[in-house]
């Protein structure tokens, strides 16, 4: 209730301020969904990821997305130097301020942190789909189209060869776009009820249709 509140992908177990878990949405949908387990009773501590991988404040934001690539998580949270947590960051987050910090530095300085950014990328991308019976990672990030058939269409991106950028709109009209790896039908669910899992049963969940550019 509280991720879906507060329209988050992610929440952070502590214990005194200290992280002692992480639960995703893919783990809702792998460890509760997926399991028939009854989610009005189910502890938190028996579907989270425990001991989650973290970062400091003063970590950089190449080296927080090695993180993520090395250990092929979406997800990371960040702690003082006191290991207390103070937030969590996604992929997409470290991504745009990536991208923002290129562009604040202009001209021939901003090479070197380009080709960092596409060589994390491509690195991502030549990844093999996680393992879902792993229960040491989690790797959730993403939404679905609703029960009235609505469709998301997929176009292809050159820069990653094994991902699409998907499109769908949700039962209030809004339109929601996100690129996700093509070769995980799972991380593809876990995208969609990111974005829309409020509009959707979770017991009667809805088909996903492609449509392609002539419309079938």
């Amino acid at each position: 209730k509280k991720m879906l509140e507060f329209r988050l992908s992610c929440a952070i177990v502590t214990l005194e301020d200290k992280p002692k878990g992480i639960l995703t949405s893919k783990d809702i949908l792998m460890r509760v969904i997926a399991q028939n387990l009854p989610p009005d009773s189910t502890p938190v501590e028996r579907v989270m990821t425990p001991n989650p991988e973290c970062v400091t404040v003063d970590t950089s934001i190449v080296d927080a997305l090695h993180t993520m690539h090395d250990g092929r998580f979406l997800h990371l949270p960040v702690v003082d130097r006191g290991g207390r947590v103070v937030a969590v960051v996604d992929v997409i987050n470290l991504t745009h301020a990536a991208v923002a910090t290129v562009g604040n530095t202009g001209g021939a300085n901003s090479e070197a942190p380009i080709n960092i950014l596409q060589k994390f990328w491509d690195s991502a991308m030549q990844l093999g789909p996680t393992d879902d019976d792993d229960e040491t990672r989690s790797d959730g990030s993403q939404k679905l189209p609703s029960d009235s058939g609505e469709t998301g269409r997929s176009f292809p991106t050159s820069a990653q060869p094994h991902s699409f950028a998907f499109k769908l709109q949700d039962r209030k009209g809004r339109m929601h776009r996100f690129i996700c790896d093509t070769r995980s039908l799972t991380d593809l669910i876990t995208c969609i009820l990111q974005r829309v899992g409020d509009d959707i049963d979770r017991h009667h969940l809805p088909q996903i249709l492609y449509e392609d550019k002539d419309g079938d």
